[in-house]
């Protein structure tokens, strides 16, 4: 077995995968800031729809990620369908959130403990990101 392919292709392994760390950090950072609490302090409290709900969208973006880097042609490439894929899984959950759930405050619900809300709003994120992974793949 010849190692010398997998020594040269080391640069890119940890190029691409220090990219995708930061990328994953930087959605989930946006995820927590468009969050109306505090989602640290409420998992710190122990609130387990909370902790759903934010693993929920951290393994949907994941998902993204993962089509992102199989199919990006470059780091430019990678970076740009990453905040597409972001963006559009902010933009559903917050249709999903206020347009379909209009009677319900479903983030109250979430603060409140409500871990069937927390793990239906963790699974959706999953779902959409799913959907948007296999867009990317063109």
């Amino acid at each position: 077995m010849d190692f010398s392919y997998y020594l040269q292709t080391l640069d890119h392994f940890l190029i691409y995968l220090a990219v995708s760390l930061v990328l994953f950090i930087m959605g989930t950072y946006i995820f927590k800031w468009i969050t109306p609490y505090s989602e640290r302090d409420q998992i710190r409290s122990g609130n387990s729809a909370v902790a759903l709900k934010l693993l929920g969208k951290m393994a949907g973006l994941v998902v993204v990620l993962q089509s992102a880097v199989l199919h990006a042609i470059n780091l430019v490439d990678l970076v740009i369908w990453a905040f597409i894929a972001i963006i559009v899984q902010i933009v559903l959950h917050i249709v999903i959130e206020y347009v379909f759930t209009r009677n319900t405050n479903l983030a109250k619900e979430v603060e409140n403990g409500n871990v069937a809300v927390g793990l239906f709003l963790g699974g959706v994120s999953v779902l959409v990101g799913l959907i948007v992974a296999a867009n990317i793949s063109f």
